[in-house]
């Protein structure tokens, strides 16, 4: 494990007298807020993932440590400017984001001293050069995070990454090689692996609007074999990936941005506000609109209201929008 990505406790107290099943019942409740659920029978969160869940939080309780969730995610802004997002670096959307993050550990905090933390394992090398993501870009936002994290005084989110597990050049390929990855009959497991399968086509899907200017001048045949291939690529990374997380990180409560069973290990969460409940929207495509209300919204940038929203500046950049 990367060396901040500690499980000791940093809070002073005596936890002799933690309630391990008050400490459960609260962070199942809380945890609720966050996920992300397909329908019945899809989603056996209530029937398996449940019980995987509260042993997983147990094991913390019992060894008195702090409560770790680890986050795959946060890789780099689409390259789709214009179309999706303002821009590369972090704005409103990131913002929010973490501010979820760190209120999910805090809530925690109320019955369960000892603290919660949430690692986020940035994987922007693992997918950024599939979709023409500059190295420099990625480096860029993942220090633009650790800007807003300073700024915002969070103390319940820290940062893991490739380079803490890799010693070459070219990380991903060492990690392919590393877990025999390249030796992977893909096709066969996005056929017959709901989850696999589930994600090739999320994948593929982003793939035609994160790469649009890839496919111009393309029919529809030749852009569809593009982003499936570029897709079933991303999938042989993602297992890849995953294996190494699964690997440094096997005691952690294992959450993804991408929808899932919920049956365990992993599970899948909301970091924007969403429509549909198995639609999740991430900060790295998409805009933020807030209404007079203060109710926000995440969407696409070309689906922006102008006529209704006014565009908002922080940092000396585009930020997100407002409603007039």
């Amino acid at each position: 494990m990367a060396p901040n990505a500690t499980t000791q406790s940093t809070q002073p107290g005596d936890y002799n007298t933690v309630d391990k099943d008050a400490v459960v019942a609260h962070f199942l409740t809380k945890f609720t807020d966050l996920q992300s659920r397909f329908d019945a029978p899809t989603d056996v969160f209530e029937s398996k993932g449940k019980s995987f869940l509260k042993a997983t939080i147990e094991r913390f309780v019992d060894h008195k440590e702090p409560i770790l969730v680890v986050l795959p995610g946060f890789p780099t802004k689409t390259p789709n400017h214009g179309g999706k997002v303002l821009g590369p670096l972090p704005d409103r959307t990131e913002e929010l984001a973490l501010v979820r993050l760190e209120k999910f550990c805090s809530a925690i905090e109320e019955v369960y001293p000892i603290g919660c933390k949430v690692t986020i394992f940035s994987d922007g090398r693992v997918f950024g050069d599939l979709v023409g993501a500059p190295l420099e870009n990625i480096r860029a936002y993942k220090n633009g995070l650790k800007e807003l994290v300073k700024e915002a005084g969070h103390t319940h989110i820290q940062f893991d990454g490739l380079e803490n597990y890799t010693k070459t050049d070219n990380p991903v390929q060492e990690v392919l090689e590393r877990f025999g990855i390249n030796q992977m009959d893909m096709d066969a497991r996005i056929e017959n692996e709901p989850d696999i399968g589930n994600n090739f086509r999320s994948f593929s899907k982003f793939m035609e609007r994160d790469m649009a200017s890839r496919w111009e001048n393309m029919s529809e045949a030749e852009m569809r074999k593009g982003c499936d291939d570029v897709a079933r690529k991303m999938m042989l990374r993602n297992v890849g990936f995953s294996m190494l997380v699964a690997k440094e990180y096997s005691h952690a409560v294992r959450v993804s941005i991408h929808c899932y069973n919920n049956a365990g290990p992993k599970f899948g969460i909301h970091l924007l506000p969403a429509k549909k409940m198995d639609e999740p929207r991430t900060p790295w495509h998409s805009v933020i609109c807030e209404d007079i209300d203060g109710t926000v919204h995440a969407t696409d940038l070309k689906d922006v209201d102008t006529d209704k929203y006014d565009l908002t500046y922080k940092h000396g950049r585009k930020w997100g929008y407002v409603e007039r």
